[in-house]
């Protein structure tokens, strides 16, 4: 447990990370989207100092959260194929997504047709969208985003299925299935991009260059897996840096050869930056110790990071616009708001459905020590 002590802290620091980057980043510096995301008025006046801290172009706080997001989940899911069969991993992992994730969201909407009738303007959302964005289906149909945030969770559902039909390579630390589940995913990307995408339509332009680019992040995911291999011993030292070296080149030539290569490598290098902070704490793992404030954002980091977005947006354009607060403290209370709000889905909804997927391991019976030596650790 204590060798991931670090990976649980890493979580915290990516979801404040992800927070500084919309609360601040985005809600300056995309001032029409956040209006009609939110069912706002835009929001006028100049941007604070903070915001020139946020804005670097060569360092962003949203993808370099969300990079080790994705390295953390690299890390600690194959424990969980350890433990469950494929089809109660699947079970388990649906669990630990989809309640929290419908609750959140289903608030969120609410907020939305709150804001519609305060501020007078249309609703933009019909049942059908709701409906694909509950399911997490929307990035397949070309639908928007509700929450702004649950692309990533496609991209975590994907590396899900993944690891349940690569399970039995997995689990025994097959470094040559990973590189050839990359293959895979690199072909994909190309194929892709050998499709004759001006006979799509707009909407088939999104749904491919939305595909394209998960699969991309999808390779970066794959070199968490490595991290877990040298973790349970199973692979040495060098082996396990010329293969990180490996995965890693082949995320870089995936990025130019998808649909988004534009970003390269603005995007790409906060990408870079989540790696080598990961691979430093790795490192330093067996130095890790509790540390209270990191250890409880760690905890609320899923929930937080659902309603953070969202609902933070909405608080501030309604503290600033309607009741005249400065940025700086608006922005204070619509934190200790999504903090709140994130702490208490943490309490209930995340909590019991965590609980819920730990029972339907077929070591969910032994005692809490046995599960330690067998590996557990904390979803």
């Amino acid at each position: 447990m204590h060798r991931l002590t670090f990976a649980n802290q890493l979580r915290g620091i990516a979801a404040l990370s992800v927070v500084v980057s919309h609360l601040v980043g985005v809600f300056w510096g995309m001032r029409d989207f956040i209006g009609l995301a939110t069912v706002s008025p835009v929001q006028t006046g100049p941007a604070p100092d903070v915001f020139v801290l946020v804005s670097y172009p060569w360092f962003n706080f949203g993808p370099f959260g969300v990079g080790l997001f994705f390295l953390i989940s690299g890390l600690v899911i194959p424990f969980s194929l350890d433990r469950h069969s494929r089809l109660t991993f699947v079970l388990a992992r649906g669990l630990r997504i989809y309640p929290t994730y419908i609750v959140a969201l289903c608030i969120e909407v609410a907020v939305l047709h709150a804001g519609s009738l305060y501020w007078q303007l249309p609703f933009p959302y019909g049942g059908w969208a709701i409906f694909l964005n509950l399911t997490l289906l929307h990035t397949l149909s070309g639908q928007p985003s509700i929450d702004l945030v649950n692309w990533t969770l496609g991209v975590e559902l994907k590396f899900y299925l993944i690891m349940a039909l690569a399970a039995p390579l997995v689990r025994r630390g097959s470094v040559g299935a990973l590189f050839m589940v990359a293959g895979l995913l690199i072909g994909a990307v190309l194929a892709i991009g050998q499709l004759p995408l001006g006979a799509m339509g707009a909407r088939g332009q999104a749904i491919l260059q939305q595909l394209s680019t998960e699969l991309v992040y999808l390779v970066f995911m794959l070199t968490g897996v490595l991290f877990n291999y040298h973790v349970r011993g199973m692979m040495r030292l060098v082996p396990f840096l010329a293969a990180l070296a490996g995965m890693m080149a082949l995320f870089l030539g995936c990025w130019q050869l998808s649909l988004n290569t534009a970003q390269y490598p603005v995007v790409t290098v906060n990408y870079l930056y989540a790696f080598v902070v990961f691979g430093v704490a790795y490192l330093l793992r067996r130095h890790a110790r509790p540390v209270r404030l990191l250890d409880f954002f760690a905890a609320i980091s899923f929930p937080l990071y659902l309603v953070h977005s969202l609902i933070g947006f909405s608080i501030l354009k309604v503290l600033m616009i309607t009741w005249h607060l400065s940025y700086g403290t608006a922005v204070l209370m619509a934190l200790a708001s999504v903090v709140v709000l994130a702490t208490m889905l943490h309490a209930t909804i995340e909590t019991a459905s965590i609980r819920l997927g730990r029972r339907l391991a077929p070591d969910a019976a032994q005692p809490a020590g046995r599960r330690r030596q067998l590996g557990y650790v904390g979803d």
